[in-house]
């Protein structure tokens, strides 16, 4: 066995090809595996159809943001922003419609694409690493949620505009329609189809791919990867908006709050998901699998009658369980 082939097995003890089994196949088993726990634990309250039909509520703006990760993450990038972006983003959607109607809410997706630019023009053009480029962000963005919010909610309504010194709100019956099931579920399908044709069928796709798996070839291709990485970033930053504008919906409120660590949850989902935070590989199928996953396992948790500290330490050793499982390390020399 080489000394790559050997770097690239879990502990020295498995084959290169029995990593990627699991690597393969690891969601699906872990989602079955999941299930059948808290089957077993709480029974019909789990598998119930109203329980079922709230998971698929809760599912697709974790499933979307999971998305904008997994087109950095792809690339051997991370970010780390989109939950101030999310917050950022649903703002300025309710601010457009609250200005220009319904129409206006086009102004969310505006948004999360231009905090994707400004981090992707950071990274590429400054070479700060995204890690600490996107921290920033996700400070600097809060603050202008909480500036340009003054602390203020704008609200969804499904009556008459109504509004008080600080209250804001806008009648939109189907913006609140698209949040609940099965609506909020289709959007979701038809984004989620869309994602898998830009990632798995389209040049940009295959090219993600390529940056995470070796840089340097695409330098050599003619390709200018300094342009290509803001393209990167803002793609994601468009998912990340089209999320904020689903979230809007299913929350019935854009809060300065919104958001909050929801970036850990979509680093996590992607993780479950089988694809290496080291980038070069990534599955959209399997990305979905992981947020359905880390969004069964908050349920049956909760179901279950967990406390909540105790079910975050839970989320967070399955978290390093998913990263010791999907991490290349052939690509990495030293760990610290």
């Amino acid at each position: 066995m080489t000394d790559n082939a050997t770097k690239s097995s879990i502990g020295g003890f498995l084959t290169p090809r029995q990593v990627e089994w699991i690597r393969d196949y690891v969601p699906f088993v872990a989602i079955a595996l999941v299930i059948l726990l808290f089957w077993a634990i709480s029974g019909d309250r789990f598998m119930s159809i109203r329980n079922w039909t709230f998971i698929a509520q809760q599912t697709p703006v974790l499933m979307l943001l999971a998305f904008a990760q997994l087109i950095v993450v792809t690339t051997g990038s991370i970010d780390i922003s989109i939950g101030s972006s999310l917050a950022f983003s649903a703002y300025m959607g309710a601010l457009g419609m609250l200005w220009f109607g319904d129409g206006g809410l086009v102004l969310g997706i505006v948004a999360g694409a231009f905090v994707g630019m400004v981090n992707g023009l950071v990274i590429s053009l400054l070479k700060i690493p995204s890690f600490v480029t996107t921290l920033a962000m996700l400070i600097i963005v809060r603050a202008l949620v909480i500036i340009i919010s003054d602390g203020s909610s704008i609200y969804m309504t499904d009556g008459s505009v109504s509004g008080g010194t600080n209250i804001s709100s806008v009648a939109a019956p189907w913006l609140l329609s698209m949040g609940k099931f099965p609506a909020i579920f289709i959007v979701a399908a038809v984004v989620a189809v869309l994602m898998w044709i830009f990632y798995e069928k389209t040049l940009f796709g295959q090219q993600l791919k390529a940056v995470g798996g070796n840089e340097k070839v695409l330098r050599l291709l003619g390709i200018n990867v300094t342009a290509f990485k803001i393209k990167v970033f803002a793609a994601a930053g468009v998912m990340v908006g089209i999320a904020a504008c689903v979230n809007l919906a299913r929350a019935g409120a854009a809060t300065p709050q919104a958001g909050l660590m929801i970036e850990l949850d979509a680093i996590a989902a992607v993780a479950l998901g089988g694809t290496p935070l080291t980038g070069g590989y990534g599955s959209v199928v399997k990305t979905i699998i992981g947020a359905l996953t880390l969004t069964i396992v908050r349920n049956g948790l909760t179901i279950a009658g967990v406390p909540p500290s105790w079910s975050q330490i839970a989320l967070g050793a399955l978290l390093i369980a998913a990263i010791a499982i999907s991490l290349n390390r052939s690509k990495v020399e030293i760990v610290k």
